[in-house]
Formats: structure tokens, C-alpha cells, sequence
């Protein structure tokens, strides 16, 4: 059927060095963006040891291109400073977003002590919280879904929905919790996708690519094998994300 929108925002992109050797820009990724009339994404840069600096980079690349492109504040719970780190960086007007990645931080989400305080302090800026799932042992949905239960007033985006070893249990363990919502980057198992159609519905399904891991287009074309309306497209591929980051 094809695709029946206008405009894409992307939730969940990245920059800097990749594992190949290369290292892509904000003007690479804008190139791409508008390749694929792309109007925003939402950008985490994860290459490194310390946030603080991961972070200084995303506040730059928005400064480089307010218009296009949106920031998350990469937080380590195991790091002392990671709520000052928070603070700091939303006062900058284009950070609208948490990313948390237990799997790269190696720490178990639901078992981590010091996570509660900081989603309790991200849940008061009222910002969406991204967070890697589908990688054993240390980024499985059913983890990250008790963190949501714990905070219902706190809005996740649980990426990639469980990727490819955990998509039907990430769509079981968040259906019942309405705070939950997940990117479809990486989930290429049709199974899963129309489970997640079925059961979360598109009012909680956001369309991201995870550029530049994987090729935009492919992530566009994939939803070809979906009979979906105008209307149900917009919602995954612009509102939701519209209305998490407010803009």
C-alpha cells in the first residue's frame, strides 16, 4: 500500500563512531533525513565511557540543526552524577528525552538501586524515557516493565519492541500498562509487529530507525505488509512522537 504520510519523524537515531570504523555527523544525518523526508529525530550518541561528554556532543549536533533534530540525555544510573547531569542538560530548550541503555552500562534494570531516584526525577520534566530491550541478560523487556510498574506517572518507549529473541514478551509484558509505548527500529518479524497492531494499537506503537544501524528505508518499507489507514500511519509515524516530545 504504501506510505500514505506526509512527514516521518525518526525517534531514535544515533551518531558518532560505529563499530565499522566510521564516523557519521549531524550532517550525515541530516543528508539522511532528508533522503527520506524525515522532518525530526531523535538523537543519542552512545560511543563512549562517560555521558557527560556523550551529551555535550547531542546538545552541539541540536545547536547545529535546531529545526531537525531532537536530544536525549544518556544517563547511567551507576553513575554518581547522573542526576546532575540530567538537570544540566535540560536546560537546554531541545533535549526532550531520557535514553537509558542497561545492556551497554551493564546493570540489571530491576535491580538497580539507584534507578527509581532518577526516573522519579525525570517523571518532573515529563519527558519520554528511551530504553534499549531485547538483549540478554541485561536489557530485557520484562525488566524494564517492572521499572515501569514501579513509576506509572513515568512514560517509557521500550525500543526495538524486545528486538528479535523477545518481541511477544515485550508486547505481553507492557500491553496492561498504559505508560509504556514502543519504537519499532530492528523488529522485522511480522508476528510480532501485528501483535504489537493488535495489542498496544497504533496509539502506542512510534516509528524510529536506529540510523545508523539500520537503513531508513527499509525500516519504511517494512510496514508495506501492514493494511493500515492514513490515519493510524500518522499516529505511528508522527503524532505519538509529536505528542511525547511535545512539540
Amino acid at each position: 500500500m504504501g506510505l500514505l504520510v506526509d512527514k516521518i519523524i525518526d525517534f531514535h537515531v544515533h551518531m558518532g563512531k560505529t563499530s565499522s570504523g566510521g564516523n557519521l555527523t549531524a550532517e550525515d544525518l541530516v543528508a539522511s533525513m532528508d533522503k527520506f523526508n524525515i522532518q525530526y529525530s531523535g538523537l543519542s550518541i552512545l560511543n563512549g565511557i562517560e555521558t557527560g561528554p556523550l551529551n555535550d556532543k547531542t546538545m552541539e549536533a541540536i545547536d547545529q540543526y535546531p529545526d531537525r533534530i531532537i536530544g536525549f540525555v544518556y544517563l547511567n544510573p551507576r553513575d554518581p552524577h547522573a542526576i546532575d547531569d540530567l538537570h544540566r542538560c535540560m536546560k537546554h530548550p531541545g533535549m526532550r528525552g531520557v535514553k537509558f541503555h542497561s545492556w551497554k552500562h551493564g546493570y540489571f534494570p530491576s535491580n538497580n538501586g539507584a534507578i527509581d531516584g532518577l526516573v522519579d526525577a525525570i517523571a518532573e520534566y515529563d519527558i519520554p524515557i528511551l530504553t534499549h530491550t531485547g538483549t540478554a541478560p541485561l536489557s530485557l523487556p520484562q525488566q524494564w516493565a517492572e521499572i515501569a510498574k514501579r513509576h506509572p506517572k513515568a512514560t517509557f518507549v521500550f525500543a526495538h519492541i524486545g528486538y528479535l529473541d523477545y518481541g511477544y514478551d515485550c508486547v505481553e509484558c507492557t500491553k496492561d500498562l498504559p505508560n509504556v509505548y514502543v519504537d519499532t527500529a530492528g523488529q522485522v518479524e511480522i508476528q510480532v509487529m501485528q501483535k504489537a497492531l493488535k495489542e498496544l494499537g497504533p496509539d502506542r506503537m512510534i516509528f524510529a530507525t536506529d540510523w545508523p544501524y539500520k537503513y531508513p528505508g527499509s525500516e519504511i518499507v517494512k510496514f508495506d505488509a501492514y493494511d493500515l489507514s492514513k490515519e493510524d500511519q500518522q499516529k505511528i509515524f508522527y503524532d505519538n512522537a509529536k505528542k511525547l516530545w511535545k512539540l
